[in-house]
């Protein structure tokens, strides 16, 4: 097992894409002013926070270290 603490894999693209969905979600925001912006930058969170989570279970998942 890789004991390496970084996110890889799915977990990574899922991690990436949500902080790239929320970054762009923001500059929605400020640029138009929409409150349809603040559900992408919800929904990008949601996909990230699933990234980390799946990086987690990963983890958890090697036995005695």
């Amino acid at each position: 097992m890789n004991t390496t603490p970084s996110p890889q894999g799915f977990a990574l693209v899922l991690i990436m894409l949500g902080a790239l969905v929320m970054m762009a979600a923001a500059v929605g925001v400020f640029v138009t002013h929409e409150q349809a912006w603040r559900l992408v930058i919800a929904a990008g969170g949601t996909v990230q926070v699933a990234g980390w989570l799946l990086h987690g279970r990963r983890l958890r998942q090697g036995g005695a270290a």
